[in-house]
This record gives structure tokens, C-alpha cells and sequence, in this order.
């Protein structure tokens, strides 16, 4: 049997629960504004199957890395040591 890594031993149940907090926040706003937008494009008569077509990794497009960096600070930053990073906004 191989030894499996706890990836969370030295993280406290308050840093846990901001992680959770904070990924509960991105996806409300995620999902809220995905809602809005498709009811936007859906009232002008715009067909929304394009929106389900594969998209290109975030690793070719400096922008999205840029945000997804930004994602990645704002849920975990309680991990380096700062708890306002978790719960600043964008």
C-alpha cells in the first residue's frame, strides 16, 4: 500500500471554512451571471449552443491565467498566511 498525502493536516477548520465560503461566493456569482447573460442573449434571438463548444486551456491566453491566478489567491489565500486574501473582492 503507498502513502497518501494529507493535503490538509496543518490547515485549521476556520481556513477550511473561508475556502468553502469562498468557493461558494465564485460559484453563486458564477452561476447568477451566467443566468443573467444567457436570459440577455436569449431575449435578442441569439443562439446559445455555441456557449457548450469546447474551450481552449487557460495556459494559452495570458488574460485568463492572469484571472485564474487571481481566482486561485482570492479562494486560498488563507493557505499563505493572509485571511483577507480569501474574502477580498475582485
Amino acid at each position: 500500500m503507498t502513502a497518501q498525502t494529507d493535503y490538509i493536516s496543518d490547515v485549521s477548520k476556520t481556513e477550511l471554512l473561508r475556502i468553502i465560503v469562498a468557493l461558494s461566493t465564485e460559484v453563486y456569482a458564477l452561476a447568477d451571471r451566467q443566468r443573467a447573460t444567457e436570459a440577455v442573449l436569449t431575449a435578442h434571438k441569439i443562439d446559445l449552443a455555441p456557449l457548450s463548444a469546447p474551450i481552449e486551456p487557460a495556459v494559452y491566453d495570458e488574460e485568463r491565467l492572469a484571472e485564474r491566478d487571481a481566482f486561485v489567491a482570492r479562494v486560498f489565500g488563507t493557505l499563505a498566511g493572509d485571511p483577507a486574501e480569501a474574502t477580498s473582492e475582485s
